[in-house]
C-alpha cells in the first residue's frame, strides 16, 4: 500500500515538473517496461528507441492522465502504441483477426513451465501480438481487463489472443 501511495505522490510531483520524481518513476518502471517493449520489437536498438519515445510521450501527456491510480495501464498503453507505430513504419507488423469469440470454456491461466529458458525462447518465436498479451498477462500479472484497456480491444479479444498465444507457445515448446 505504501509503495502505491509513494508512486502516486511521484506522479503528482511529475505533473508539476519535478525532475527528480520523474527520474525515480523511470527507474521504477525501466526494467519491466524495457522487457515488455523487447517482446514487441525483437531488436535491442528498437527497444531502446521505443523506450525513450514512450517516456517522451508520457512526459508530454502527463497532464492528461485523469486517474493516477491507472498510471501503469496508461504507461503500457503509450508504450504499446509507440511500439506499434514504429513497427508499422518498418512494415514489421501484420494484423490479427479480432473476430474470434471463445465459448464459455475459457482457457485456464494455470501454466507452470519447468524451464524458463524454454519459455523465453518460445516467446521469441511467437507473433508480436501474441508475445504482447502473454507478457502483459503473465509476466506483468495484469488482469484481462487491464490488458484489454492497454490493447484498446474487447475482453473477448484478449481472451482469444491469450488462448491462441498459449497454443502457439505450447507448440513452440514441444518442438
Amino acid at each position: 500500500m505504501s509503495d502505491r501511495l509513494e508512486e502516486n505522490v511521484l506522479i503528482l510531483r511529475c505533473r508539476i515538473g519535478d525532475r527528480d520524481a520523474l527520474s525515480e518513476l523511470i527507474r521504477r518502471y525501466s526494467r519491466r517496461l524495457r522487457y515488455y517493449i523487447g517482446h514487441l520489437s525483437d531488436s535491442p536498438e528498437m527497444t531502446e528507441d521505443i523506450f525513450q519515445d514512450t517516456w517522451v510521450r508520457v512526459i508530454g501527456k502527463m497532464h492528461t492522465l485523469r486517474n493516477i491510480e491507472s498510471f501503469t495501464t496508461w504507461l503500457y498503453r503509450i508504450a504499446r502504441n509507440t511500439a506499434f507505430q514504429q513497427l508499422r513504419r518498418k512494415k514489421m507488423l501484420c494484423e490479427l483477426h479480432d473476430n474470434v469469440v471463445l465459448t464459455d470454456e475459457q482457457p485456464s491461466d494455470a501454466f507452470s513451465p519447468a524451464d524458463a529458458a524454454k519459455i523465453h525462447n518460445g516467446l521469441k518465436k511467437l507473433h508480436p501480438a501474441h508475445r504482447e498479451v502473454l507478457a502483459l498477462r503473465f509476466l506483468e500479472q495484469m488482469s484481462y481487463q487491464q490488458v484489454a484497456e492497454i490493447l484498446g480491444c474487447s475482453l473477448n479479444t484478449v481472451k482469444s489472443r491469450i488462448h491462441y498465444a498459449k497454443l502457439g507457445l505450447r507448440k513452440e515448446m514441444e518442438a
